[in-house]
């Protein structure tokens, strides 16, 4: 014996109409958190904070750094200064791809090598450099400071140790910033020159660093120097007391105060504004410290753990730097786990510094992030077409690493899995990352529309 039960279809439509009024009820009585609650967690357990002002220079400090940052006495070939690739118009760096040094000509963009020196490295920005927390400088860290003895390790001997040799230029530098200014001045392909001039052609680094300070205090404008340096260290006044210790803690005085920009929507945002970050940005900064794992290295005030990292990035080199290539913090260190590591970079403003990478190879965020999303595809499949980057101001050529077990091993010294294997973001996922890097990191100055 069979049993059927028949439901009228009105009942059938009113059980189905019951269902899905009870979620909705459900959902008022229980919602999801909305944008800025989520924002409070991940603010919270990140602890994360806004930048606070770094500490300002005294005055004539500053003004003896800012006539040393735009000086040509400080280039052996005297055609070129610190803002020659450290331009504010390009955000203190150069938008190019790989740093061209004396001998060339131009700014930005528009700067051409000809016969000039080139280095294998991006120029990294100045902006935000000038806090004491940030112990390492350059791409590979090699130029430091020990935070607590105050010790400095450099490519100069003279310089290092808690007992150096030239104590009487380590002792007037304060910070690892002032010190690695003098170093840019006695490299060849960057400011020295190679031979023909007094800098070049004097002794090692020390030998370079007195011949400028020869030029500045004894040349044309030695006694405009000679009064501001005065100014500048108002308890020394005889020239030969002036050291390169002097023109490096001027300009590094000058550089803290002048590029530390802050204010941007993501600082106001945690000082409380929370109409400070467009809805967009927010979404941004949730898959920044979710999905797009990008916290795990840039986290912490600065949004920068600066230590070194690997993250599978394509090498492109100028051809005369041969095979291995740029192998980064080993070539400082000597130890193997180092290879190809790079210094984790600050990103408040980065949206002004392109191209990025420690060789500018992407000359967009938004093909930063697609090589996030999968660093293994985006080393295998890389070509100067497809990264869009301008090479036609070198006069030198270039040559991509496709050495299968370097590469192979780029990818796997990546820190951190979801990265190494890829994290397969979503387009929305992509859109809003980009908008919090983009906007939501840049300072207010630098947007027109807010």
């Amino acid at each position: 014996m069979k049993l059927s039960l028949v439901y009228p279809v009105s009942f059938l439509l009113k059980l189905i109409f019951f269902f899905f009024y009870s979620l909705v009820l459900a959902a008022q009585e229980n919602p999801l958190p909305d944008i800025d609650s989520r924002l409070e967690k991940v603010i919270r357990i990140n602890r994360l904070k806004a930048l606070k002002k770094a500490h300002q220079a005294p005055r004539e400090l500053s003004r003896l750094g800012s006539m040393l940052f735009h000086e040509v006495e400080l280039s052996g070939t005297r055609d070129i200064n610190c803002a020659s690739c450290h331009h504010p118009r390009f955000g203190t760096a150069d938008a190019q791809a790989f740093s061209i040094g004396q001998g060339g000509s131009g700014l930005g963009t528009s700067r051409i090598q000809r016969s000039g020196g080139l280095t294998r490295r991006h120029s990294p920005h100045l902006l935000n450099l000038g806090y004491p927390e940030i112990t390492h400088m350059f791409w590979d860290g090699r130029v430091a400071r020990n935070p607590q003895t105050g010790a400095f390790t450099t490519p100069e001997p003279a310089l290092n140790g808690a007992n150096p040799t030239r104590a009487d230029i380590t002792s007037v530098l304060k910070s690892s910033l002032s010190a690695q200014t003098i170093f840019p001045i006695a490299n060849a392909l960057e400011m020295r020159g190679e031979f023909g001039n007094d800098v070049a052609d004097a002794q090692g680094n020390l030998g370079a660093w007195d011949a400028v300070m020869k030029r500045l205090l004894f040349g044309p404008k030695g006694n405009e120097y000679l009064e501001q340096f005065r100014k500048a260290y108002p308890k020394n006044s005889r020239p030969g007391v002036f050291n390169i210790g002097h023109v490096g803690e001027a300009l590094g005085s000058f550089l803290r105060t002048a590029f530390n920009v802050i204010d941007t929507p993501y600082d106001r945002y945690l000082n409380g504004d929370k109409t400070a970050m467009t809805n967009s940005e927010k979404k941004g900064l949730e898959v920044f410290a979710g999905r797009g794992k990008c916290i795990k290295c840039h986290n912490g005030d600065h949004l920068s753990n600066f230590e070194f990292k690997t993250v599978g990035t394509p090498q492109l080199t100028p051809a005369e730097y041969p095979a291995p290539f740029d192998r980064g913090r080993f070539e400082v260190t000597q130890k193997k786990s180092d290879l190809f590591k790079f210094k984790t970079p600050a990103l408040r403003n980065l949206s002004i510094t392109a191209p990025y990478m420690h060789n500018g190879v992407f000359n967009s965020l938004e093909k930063v992030i697609e090589h996030y999303d999968n660093p293994k595809e985006s080393l295998a499949s890389f070509s100067l077409s497809n990264a869009s980057i301008d090479l036609s101001n070198y006069s030198s050529s270039f040559v991509i690493d496709r050495d299968e077990t370097r590469n192979k091993l780029r990818i796997n010294l990546i820190s951190i899995g979801d990265v190494r294997r890829g994290l397969n973001l979503t387009p929305s996922e992509k859109a809003d990352l980009l908008s919090f890097l983009k906007t939501g990191l840049l300072d207010y100055r630098f947007q027109g529309n807010r």
